[in-house]
């Protein structure tokens, strides 16, 4: 998708610095692959589902009717008022509230709490503090009032009819009647909750509750009964629906379990799942599907029919091309201007992925490949006893350190042999956070569990101290120019992100760049002039500084979604970003780099 001309002049920048630059958005493109991690169904076959950090409105053939991109971050809760005419949803740090049929945002505020809902009235409810808080959405944000239920509950979850909710803290489960407050049924808690999550029976008259320590189901007037093996049961919203009307069934990764809703008990043997995302049941009976993606779902069968991809709004999946093509992806690297799919081998288990110099290195399960001018190949596969999970390149792309907790090992792209292995026993060390090859290939970083970053001579296997951060800080991760710059992003004694500048051969750095949120990732710009730093900041994530003077001389953004996909074209004059612009559909963003 092309932004519009009006977006394309769109130029942000840190005003007044000297020889400041440019980012000026290319191209934010859409790729499928979204999480929908919450649904509810909607009057004429319609549902609302989260999509990422979008909230949808799909038809009923599953195509969106409408869609709001404006919360910055993944979806963390979603409610739909009993009458289908609003909808809710909230992140870590925003609430708002839409208008189902019109589309207005009819209200929005910080979070409080960790989930919302709405009463039979259609009022919105959340909690903060203990207390659980109720706003008619006329007054504004701030407007909320407290329902007589107590004020030292942890967490909440109400009934689709408004009419009910089950209230927990570290002691006890409650279900109250909202409009008395009267407590209807309640149990003791024998472990602290790891969380909360309830489904409603169709007829309201019972509710599974999950702790992540256990499950239980409450009835008004009864005694609490405890589910068998419910400490198994996910807290996803997902994790459990009814398939009848005295029949549940909890679901997690691929896998079912059918229960008896009078007992507790199990019924029948467990089966399978065609996804690993769980089952949603409407009010009017159907069913849908969820996880990535949207499918409708026959509870009789155990089947879904054909899956829909929804738009994503980050890639976690990315790379420039020397032919100045770009490719990214959630689930497979697409061509962002069209074109099949690009082949590097397999993605599942796929646990990094890195490109520098034409090359495309993936690790993917214990097996290392790298792709080049359109042939892959494979060209290690390693033992699993390092637990290796991160890749990281040389400025050319020629050499990869691939690192896990209990070892890491050097290969080469050209002879396509491992050219050095080693355990973190070996490196008399208690683990390994981080690790990235010296740009000749010679020496491997290593970022330990404790005490600061070393370096390991690839032909000697000695180990010595690399350079020297502040007292008290811990590193994170590092880049290296092809000259031998390094960037490391380290915190402070008070958890504050800093990125040190350190020139080859120094024992300290010449520059610490202070950055006011996390750093996702940062990447050195081909001719080593420039860092692009990614944050998990509101204002500006995206950073652009002068590696000679540690100067800020552009930023970007506010994006849809936090990711870690930074990546630079060969020539330095694009940079594309892992999530496209918050406020409108997009996955990826592309900016010309305008010096």
């Amino acid at each position: 998708m092309r932004l519009p001309t009006v977006m394309l002049a769109l130029t942000l920048t840190l005003g007044g610095a000297a020889g400041a630059m440019t980012l000026q958005p290319a191209g934010v493109y859409t790729v499928p692959g979204a999480d929908v991690n919450f649904a509810s169904a909607l009057s004429g076959g319609r549902w609302a589902v989260s999509a990422d950090n979008a909230v949808m409105i799909l038809g009923p053939d599953l195509k969106v009717m409408r869609a709001w991109h404006t919360l910055p971050g993944a979806v963390q809760a979603l409610a739909v008022d009993p009458l289908g005419t609003r909808v809710a949803a909230m992140n870590r740090t925003d609430w708002a509230v839409w208008d189902v049929q019109s589309g207005v945002q009819l209200g929005s505020g910080k979070v409080y709490g960790d989930t919302l809902g709405f009463d039979a009235d259609g009022k919105l409810l959340v909690m903060y503090q203990g207390a659980m808080l109720r706003n008619t959405l006329a007054g504004g944000p701030e407007r909320f009032q407290a329902l007589d239920v107590g004020t030292s509950w942890d967490s909440f979850a109400v009934s689709p009819d408004g009419t009910r909710a089950v209230l927990m803290d570290t002691a006890e489960v409650q279900l109250v009647d909202l409009a008395s407050a009267k407590v209807l049924a309640s149990a003791d808690l024998s472990d602290d909750p790891d969380g909360l999550a309830a489904t409603f029976s169709p007829d309201g008259e019972a509710v599974v509750v999950r702790t992540g320590t256990g499950a239980l189901i409450l009835r008004s007037g009864k005694d609490a009964l405890d589910v068998e093996d419910g400490a198994d049961m996910s807290l996803d919203a997902s994790g459990v629906y009814f398939s009848g009307d005295s029949t549940f069934v909890a679901v997690g990764s691929r896998r079912a379990q059918a229960y008896d809703l009078a007992t507790g008990n199990a019924v029948g043997e467990r089966f399978s799942l065609p996804s690993s995302g769980g089952v949603v049941r409407g009010k009017d009976g159907r069913f849908l599907a969820v996880g990535r993606g949207v499918a409708p779902f026959d509870p009789a069968t155990h089947t879904e029919q054909r899956r829909t991809a929804l738009v994503s709004s980050n890639a976690w999946l990315g790379a420039f091309l020397p032919d100045g093509k770009f490719y990214a992806g959630v689930d497979d690297l697409r061509g962002l201007r069209g074109g099949a799919p690009l082949n590097v081998g397999p993605l599942d288990d796929l646990y990094g992925l890195e490109a520098q110099g034409g090359r495309i290195w993936t690790l993917n399960g214990t097996t290392v490949r790298v792709t080049q001018a359109g042939k892959v190949r494979a060209l290690a596969t390693l033992d699993e006893d390092a637990e290796y999970d991160t890749i990281t390149l040389t400025p050319d792309g020629s050499q990869a350190v691939v690192s896990g907790y209990y070892g890491l090992a050097l290969v080469n792209a050209v002879t396509g042999r491992v050219s050095a292995q080693v355990t973190s026993d070996e490196l008399d060390m208690e683990d390994i956070h981080a690790a990235l090859p010296t740009p000749d290939g010679r020496g491997i970083l290593i970022v330990p569990h404790e005490g600061g970053v070393v370096r390991y001579d690839v032909a000697t296997g000695t180990v010595k101290t690399a350079f020297r951060l502040p007292d008290g800080a811990g590193a994170r991760f590092m880049q290296a120019t092809a000259s031998g710059t390094l960037a490391v992003t380290y915190t402070g004694a008070d958890d504050d992100y800093h990125v040190a500048l350190i020139r080859p051969g120094a024992d300290t750095p010449y520059r610490s760049l202070a950055v006011d949120a996390t750093v996702q990732g940062l990447r050195f710009s081909p001719d080593g002039k420039l860092l692009a730093v990614l944050t998990g900041s509101a204002d500006g994530p995206l950073r652009v500084y002068d590696t000679a003077s540690g100067a800020l001389l552009a930023s970007a953004g506010p994006f849809n979604n936090v990711s870690s996909l930074l990546t630079w074209a060969s020539s330095g004059k694009q940079v594309l970003v892992g999530s496209g612009l918050l406020g409108k559909p997009g996955s990826v963003t592309v900016f010309n780099v305008v010096r």
